[in-house]
């Protein structure tokens, strides 16, 4: 289950990466910005997929319905770590 779901977030995160690069780039003229966005698109989507596959089996075994716990815990950890996982990448890169 986990190679197959690394799999896909990293070919969805790179596909996002490349078009957000490419976009950002164009419209704030600053690589290194676009680099930061795309770089810490990729790892929260990898990070994203990682929460995802483990939450329910973890929730699974210690006899928590996984339909009802997964989705709230999922969301709430997504957007803690992407915002910590953006702003830690955007002040290496940027030095911000």
């Amino acid at each position: 289950r986990l190679v197959k779901e690394m799999f896909l977030a990293l070919l969805n995160g790179f596909l996002l990466a490349v078009v957000l690069l490419f976009f950002t780039w164009v419209w704030k003229g600053a690589f290194v910005t676009a680099l930061a966005i795309s770089i810490s698109l990729v790892t929260v989507i990898v990070v994203a997929g990682i929460i995802g596959t483990f939450t329910p089996l973890f929730l699974h075994k210690r006899g928590i319905d996984p339909a009802i716990a997964t989705g709230p815990f999922i969301t709430t950890s997504n957007d803690i770590f992407g915002i910590l996982i953006y702003f830690t990448i955007a002040k290496l890169l940027l030095g911000i």
